[in-house]
């Protein structure tokens, strides 16, 4: 006798509204003309200046990057500031910029990111009195190789870095303590007026203290200071994000096959704005399943509504009922709208039709993968499930399924987002059942 299965399809951190929360951002790949990365009646994500002070040193945009080279040995500031408020002044600030240098010599403080509500708009150094928070790079006598200093407190990092590297700078003037999700994922907690310095997944700096605390994160200013002939910074991927401004964050999408209906579950963490959810639905044909193509926009349906809960910054459930026709195959997805009408897709669940007869844990796809690939298996009946993830040194590194799941065909996300490349194996037990695959994560 065929059963309708059981379809379970998780992805976390479906979608994000990653640019609500966004007061500046730049990446430097719209042009290669200076001039069009800075105004003095700015646009949300242009400076209010870049600059050099004289012929010692160029300023350029090169290889969709901002590139600050001194050329001789005499004195010279390059500087790109914007001296103009964001349009929202947040209270707390996620500050990243990608960072390399090349040539030049040892040198402390060579380049000094200021955040204040008075940022001077000139080459000169920022009164302290100006400036919420500060930070400055070091350079050493290794070209490619700099540290960070905490220059607010006279501090210089422990670690020596090379390359290019990512720069994440946490501010908090909130007046209580709060919580982010760091460059390496995990939720760390930040003090009222206080900073966090990250380079790539390292914390260079924890809870120091800011320059003036009455200051405002209003502006900013990325400038050099001392640096010596055949020096070359490079400055990239510029995002400024707000932190006290909540995401549309959506933490789990599921759908459950059961008779002839398809539950679907959604929960978000956060929201801000947010209106509801349309539901939509596509049937899917055998053949493209099969073949494993991509499927496009063409053919979805709005099949329902979910009311939103406008502002929130606790855990919201969601669910919607659909009896579809017409086929064995159905995808689904939401359109997240906000009340200005904004809005922002989901990635796509599958539910289906199948005959479960046997136990049967599928080779997991795309494989090899960077950083997600799906997992898929069957059971015939009622069982506890297990579904690990395993090191070569047979160290559990994830647990995707650990609960009791009825007959059907499952299919689970596994996220390597967090792991190095190499070999893993996969373990699914259910009753007495027990199947191992190995699949290969390759970043």
């Amino acid at each position: 006798m065929k059963r309708l299965i059981i379809f379970l399809f998780v992805i976390l951190f479906l979608f994000s509204k990653k640019d609500f929360g966004q007061i500046f951002t730049q990446n430097f790949n719209s042009s290669t003309t200076l001039t069009d990365y800075y105004n003095s009646s700015p646009t949300t994500n242009q400076f209010r200046n870049i600059s050099t002070t004289n012929a010692n040193s160029t300023v350029s945009v090169s290889t969709n990057a901002l590139v600050m080279s001194k050329i001789a040995d005499a004195t010279t500031n390059a500087y790109a500031e914007r001296n103009v408020d964001f349009s929202t002044i947040p209270t707390g600030m996620k500050f990243q910029f990608s960072f390399s240098v090349t040539g030049g010599s040892a040198v402390t403080s060579v380049m000094i990111i200021y955040v204040g509500g008075d940022v001077s708009n000139s080459s000169t150094i920022s009164s302290n009195a100006n400036l919420y928070a500060r930070l400055a790079i070091n350079t050493t006598a290794t070209s490619g190789e700099f540290k960070i200093r905490d220059i607010t407190n006279n501090t210089n990092g422990t670690t020596t870095f090379t390359g290019t590297q990512t720069i994440t700078w946490v501010l908090n003037n909130t007046g209580s303590s709060q919580t982010y999700t760091a460059p390496d994922n995990s939720t760390e907690s930040i003090a009222n007026d206080k900073a966090d310095i990250w380079v790539g997944t390292t914390k260079e700096f924890n809870d120091v203290s800011v320059e003036t605390s009455t200051q405002t994160l209003a502006r900013i200013k990325f400038l050099t200071n001392g640096w010596t002939n055949g020096t070359t910074f490079t400055i990239d991927d510029i995002v400024i994000n707000n932190e006290t401004v909540l995401p549309v964050e959506l933490t789990s999408f599921t759908s459950n096959v059961i008779g002839n209906k398809v539950e679907l579950n959604w929960q978000t963490a956060t929201e801000v704005n947010n209106y509801g959810f349309e539901v939509q639905r596509l049937a899917v044909s055998n053949q493209l399943l099969a073949n494993s193509q991509e499927l496009n926009a063409n053919g979805w349906s709005k099949i329902g509504f979910v009311q939103g809960n406008g502002n929130s910054n606790s855990p919201k459930n969601y669910s919607f009922t659909d009896h579809p026709t017409g086929g064995k195959e159905f995808k689904y997805r939401l359109k997240q709208i906000d009340f200005d009408g904004s809005f922002e897709y989901s990635y796509e669940i599958t539910a289906r039709l199948e005959n479960v007869s046997t136990y049967k844990l599928d080779q997991n796809y795309p494989n090899p993968f960077n950083p997600y690939t799906k997992i898929s298996y069957t059971i015939p009946q009622r069982a506890y499930v297990h579904l690990r993830v395993y090191d070569m040194l047979a160290k559990k590194v994830a647990e995707l399924v650990n609960t009791i799941q009825e007959s059907g065909r499952y299919e689970v996300t596994f996220d390597g987002s967090n792991l190095p490349s190499g070999a893993y194996f996969y373990k699914l037990e259910a009753g007495n059942y027990v199947e191992v695959k190995k699949l290969l994560l390759v970043k």
